[in-house]
């Protein structure tokens, strides 16, 4: 296992990815125990969510008559409108930014690729570690989300959760690999870190105030985030075009930083 990249790079990461499995599924059959409480007081809540600023809820995707008395609505707002796709993008940027600016930065980059495998074969493995990783803790969310919706009686529809978590995990890997493309280029962490989080946000600023800031409006589909969120597939069911476009970026994007990489003299 240990002789191929890919390899060595989902056996490095063996230790965190169990925290981040085990924290995950904890964490969303604990916010599945939650559920039952909203629905018995789903008119109070709605009427607090209601008296928010449209700004407010336009940055949390409050789609127009959801109701926080349904699983589907619940979910939709407690963790797929925000914290879901953070959590992902999270582990994304950091495995991104890592994979090749952080071994560079060590030094072991130049002393890995000393050898017969190429740039670009090397930086393929890594860009499919963090994918197959980043799915594994998507499919780990959406079992213990599905379990959760079956004790707590959520009423949820498998193929629509499958479509929104399907849609977390390529936007997560969108900014994922726009680190793991910027530390291609860079051969600096920290900045492959800072652009794919400055990007993030401001894929999430665009669309959450796109119906509010008039100039944003015509932007918006500029932004990943409208891709994941607009059509919201919890409640409506998958727009497949939208994810055509995250995964058309999620492979464009580290094959842009493969050829500066396959050019650039690396730090030693």
């Amino acid at each position: 296992m240990l002789r191929s990249v890919f390899g060595a790079a989902l056996w490095s990461r063996r230790r965190s990815l169990a925290w981040w499995v085990g924290g995950s599924f904890v964490y969303l059959f604990f916010l599945g125990s939650a559920f039952p409480t909203f629905a018995d007081n789903a008119a109070k809540f709605q009427e607090v969510f209601e008296s928010y600023p449209e700004a407010l809820r336009a940055l949390f995707n409050m789609v127009e008559g959801i109701s926080l008395g349904t699983g589907p609505g619940f979910l939709h707002m407690e963790l797929f409108s925000f914290v879901l796709p953070l959590l992902l993008i999270i582990f994304a940027v950091g495995f991104g930014a890592r994979a090749v600016a952080g071994e560079e930065e060590e030094g072991t980059l130049d002393l890995m690729l000393a050898g017969p495998l190429s740039r670009w074969h090397w930086l393929a493995q890594q860009f499919a570690a963090m994918t197959a990783l980043t799915f594994l803790i998507g499919l780990v969310n959406y079992l213990a989300i599905l379990l959760a919706g079956a004790v707590f009686g959520m009423g949820l529809d498998p193929g629509n959760l499958a479509g929104a978590t399907f849609g977390a995990v390529l936007v997560a890997l969108v900014f994922g690999a726009l680190a793991l493309a910027v530390g291609a280029v860079s051969g600096r962490r920290g900045v492959a870190v800072a652009v794919a989080a400055a990007a993030a946000l401001a894929a999430y600023l665009v669309f959450g105030l796109a119906d509010i800031v008039t100039w944003l409006g015509t932007v918006k589909k500029a932004s990943p985030w409208y891709y994941y969120a607009a059509s919201a597939p919890l409640l409506n069911g998958v727009e497949w075009a939208h994810l055509g476009v995250l995964a058309a970026l999620v492979m464009a994007l580290p094959a842009a930083g493969g050829m500066v990489l396959d050019r650039r003299d690396l730090a030693v």
